[in-house]
């Protein structure tokens, strides 16, 4: 199938309207209890909009931590590439 065919089109329509996922989860009733807890204390209307809150800082979280991680892996690069270079420069 081409990229230029109606039913790849369809699909790539139907992927984009369909931007929310209902998800099931079990967990511990304490933990329930809890989220309602903080649900109460965040002033959200309900128990899915407090999870929300807490994936979505916890995303945010996760994704500033990598990249972090990842400045602190080209900044490393740099100093090797540097380094290297120095080198060959004094080979010469």
């Amino acid at each position: 199938m081409n990229k230029s065919s109606p039913s790849r089109i369809i699909s790539q329509k139907t992927l984009k309207q369909k931007k929310d996922i209902i998800v099931a989860v079990r967990m511990p009733r304490s933990l329930v209890e809890e989220l309602k807890d903080l649900q109460k204390i965040n002033h959200f209307m309900d128990l899915s909009d407090e999870i929300r809150f807490i994936i979505r800082k916890n995303l945010m979280h996760t994704a500033t931590e990598k990249s972090e991680q990842e400045l602190r892996k080209k900044e490393q690069l740099i100093q090797d590439l540097n380094r290297i270079i120095a080198e060959l420069k004094n080979e010469h």
